[in-house]
């Protein structure tokens, strides 16, 4: 596929918009400015739809962003707030820590783009959406509904199980709503009581089929 090509087909795939940064990532281009001058000129001939008033799907900082004109109801998860009175660490978007939920689904929703997934939509964390966390449509045609949890940081032990037993209520309920579809639990990777949890339901795996991805703090996602 050409530049132009791979382009077309990430903006059509995302549902949404989509930063010339991330472009750079989910296009397999090799710089920024190739984004920034292919989508000008896409964007020229009416071909897709560019401009700096939207936020970016995936990263979801507000910026020039690219969209196809016939993008659905994706939504662009907001960029967080930082209050003062919180610590500084390391984050994906500079406001939060690569572990908040936020952070998971940006990068679990980059990943899914790159394997060829279609997005067809990203609820809002930041202001508790209701709703599936990401709806994206495999290459096969078939849907994943994925419901994703960060990881807390007060009583993080404590309330890590109770978001994860509330994820794992969330696929038994995507399957009753409909079982043709694919459940999938996204989590951060590296903390030990998600990775202790997991053996638990094994059982429930086995009976309903889900998939878990494991987000890392570099943005590289495994399934599980």
């Amino acid at each position: 596929m050409t530049v132009k090509e791979r382009i077309l087909a990430t903006v059509e795939r995302a549902n949404g918009p989509v930063c010339d940064d991330c472009m750079v990532k989910l296009a397999e281009l090799t710089a920024r400015q190739v984004s920034y001058q292919v989508c000008e000129n896409l964007a020229a001939e009416g071909t897709i739809g560019r401009g700096n008033h939207r936020s970016c799907i995936i990263c979801g900082k507000i910026k020039i962003t690219n969209w196809s004109p016939n993008a659905g109801n994706a939504t662009s998860p907001k960029p967080a707030k930082v209050k003062k009175e919180e610590p500084a660490s390391k984050s994906v978007n500079g406001t939060k820590p690569w572990y908040w939920e936020g952070n998971v689904q940006a990068a679990l929703a980059a990943h899914l783009l790159s394997e060829g997934y279609s997005i067809r939509s990203v609820a809002d964390t930041e202001s508790r959406a209701p709703g599936k966390d990401i709806i994206a449509i495999s290459p096969e045609g078939r849907e994943l509904w994925v419901s994703v949890k960060g990881f807390p940081e007060s009583s993080p032990n404590t309330q890590a199980r109770h978001w994860f037993s509330g994820a794992i209520f969330d696929l038994i309920l995507y399957h009753g709503e409909n079982p043709d579809v694919t459940p999938a639990l996204g989590l951060p990777d590296g903390f030990p009581t998600y990775k202790g949890l997991v053996p638990r339901v094994k059982w429930l795996q086995e009976s309903m089929p889900f998939k878990i991805y494991w987000v890392e703090e570099s943005g590289r996602v495994t399934v599980g």
